[in-house]
């Protein structure tokens, strides 16, 4: 071909004629005649990766064990937290609630210096937290003069002092004193099940006197309702 041609096919892109008449003749192209590298080819991508906001493996399970750590501390503070009479006194229904409400009633008469009052606090709250759906629970400090009139109807002589009513506000029986759990609870089951008996209608045990400590100090300065 004349130079002219070459010239041309040479700006346009075009082979050598040489180069594809030896294609069609079923030779290769020389690859010394071709210096120029291949032009590169466009790279089609796909959509751009999506970066998941899912913690990885180990910062999931980090995560987790702290959330772990934070619960089990918490119980542990639940669980290792004394119960106190404040804390029964916090659930307590005021006394004219609780006999007017359709329920069977358990009353206390109690007092904050009342050495064996606390001791029965962590079996009262248990009881308390198992019926507290079906049976009211009252208590009454007999330092509040408020209650006087309710203690001596109810022939309080020591502390505690635990008078059950059954729902139609009708006193079944008392428990005085230091008793094991199963009194409290037999009672209150009783209450709960509407049963015409008690099974400890009369159980007494040690009691804290009716008078305070020397020492103690006058609480009347600023009374409580329930207590």
């Amino acid at each position: 071909p004349s130079t002219q041609v070459q010239q041309a096919r040479q700006r346009l892109g075009w082979p050598a004629r040489r180069s594809v008449e030896a294609s069609a003749s079923g030779q290769g192209p020389d690859p010394s005649q071709n210096s120029q590298p291949p032009s590169p080819q466009p790279v089609t991508s796909g959509p751009a990766p999506v970066t998941s906001s899912k913690p990885s493996g180990n910062v999931g399970i980090a995560a987790g064990a702290a959330l772990a750590a934070c619960v089990a501390f918490a119980a542990t503070r639940l669980v290792a937290g004394t119960p106190s009479l404040s804390t029964l006194e916090l659930m307590s229904l005021p006394l004219d609630v609780a006999l007017a409400n359709g329920r069977p009633t358990v009353v206390e008469f109690y007092a904050d210096w009342c050495a064996v009052c606390r001791e029965l606090v962590p079996e009262e709250l248990e009881v308390e937290l198992a019926y507290k759906d079906r049976v009211n629970f009252v208590m009454l400090n007999i330092e509040n003069t408020k209650w006087a009139q309710e203690a001596s109807d109810y022939g309080v002589k020591g502390i505690p002092h635990f008078i059950f009513i059954d729902k139609e506000g009708v006193p079944m029986g008392a428990a005085v004193g230091r008793l094991p759990r199963q009194v409290l609870e037999g009672n209150v089951q009783a209450l709960a099940e509407g049963a015409e008996q008690l099974p400890y209608a009369a159980a007494r045990g040690r009691t804290s006197a009716l008078t305070p400590p020397a020492g103690t100090p006058d609480r009347q300065t600023a009374p409580r309702d329930h207590a």
